[in-house]
């Protein structure tokens, strides 16, 4: 086996493991079950996941873990033990430890220092008459399988990067606008929580008919469900822009629960280069529990 073709039979194990990872956050995650999902021996697949990572397998369940605990700290009142017990940890106490050793400060202390800020920010943003105006459509999405490639960085430089990867990767195949559904993508981390260096953007495509990922792409599922759904008129670049405002206006008084899902965009006419940027159109999936 060449060494690219070695980088790339790595690469999409680790990608296995990492969707897998980010599914299953509440559940026991030991390297021995992430080494059998790549398929590789549990000595090797330490020693890979931390050279294409950056981190320890341990490092980055951790991670993730307390970065959604970060973000339901700051924007609900749920129970800290009820946090502690859903992101897979045994103790509350072991969760404080944790939260404690990384963040430096207890979630308690978390809670009631970023919760004014929260509160702050949207007291500045109260809805004026215009923005009041916005109105989601209610629909219910069937579970859609995608081909994806993912860049770790600011937003303002990963979606170009991925979608270029993509497009590379459709184009080599010789995977014609005609074999394509549609495209989507997903912004997987929020950048008020998490390092901008270190926020992950998926770029998918839905095909006509599946094949096999490989290399950098990788497969996941977009899971179904309840959706509200938003239209941004405009560049891709002021999408962060759109999903602030729906937060800051809609949401407060929509009296909706969202749901434990990662919102993503749909991409409409995406290929179309003869629409301007300013005419592009994207469609915001926005997760909701069923009522």
């Amino acid at each position: 086996m060449s060494s690219l073709s070695t980088y790339a039979h790595h690469i999409s194990c680790i990608l296995k493991v990492l969707v897998y990872i980010e599914d299953h956050l509440d559940e026991e995650l030991s390297l021995e079950k992430m080494a059998k999902i790549a398929h590789i021996s549990s000595y090797y697949f330490h020693r890979l996941f931390r050279a294409y990572m950056g981190e320890t397998l341990s490092e980055y369940v951790k991670r993730l873990r307390l970065q959604k605990a970060a973000g339901i700290l700051q924007y609900s009142d749920t129970a800290i033990t009820d946090i502690a017990f859903d992101l897979g940890y045994e103790t509350p106490s072991s969760f404080t430890k944790v939260f404690n050793q990384v963040m430096g400060t207890s979630p308690s202390q978390y809670r009631k220092t970023m919760q004014p800020v929260v509160r702050a920010i949207m007291k500045r943003t109260i809805p004026n008459k215009e923005t009041i105006m916005i109105k989601p459509e209610y629909v219910t999405f069937k579970d859609e399988q995608v081909l994806f490639v993912r860049r770790t960085g600011d937003y303002k430089e990963t979606p170009s990067q991925a979608f270029q990867a993509l497009v590379k990767y459709l184009q080599d195949e010789g995977i014609g606008r005609e074999k394509i559904k549609t495209y989507y993508s997903m912004g997987l981390d929020d950048p008020q929580i998490v390092d901008r260096a270190k926020c992950r953007f998926d770029a998918c495509v839905a095909l006509k008919e599946p094949i096999s990922p490989k290399g950098e792409v990788g497969q996941r599922v977009l899971r179904g469900g309840r959706f509200a759904t938003f239209i941004h008129k405009g560049p891709y670049s002021k999408l962060e822009e759109a999903f602030n405002e729906i937060f800051q206006t809609w949401y407060p008084s929509s009296n909706e629960k969202l749901a434990d899902e990662i919102p993503f965009c749909e991409h409409i006419s995406a290929w179309d280069k003869s629409i301007s940027d300013d005419e592009r159109v994207t469609k915001i999936y926005i997760p909701l529990e069923n009522k």
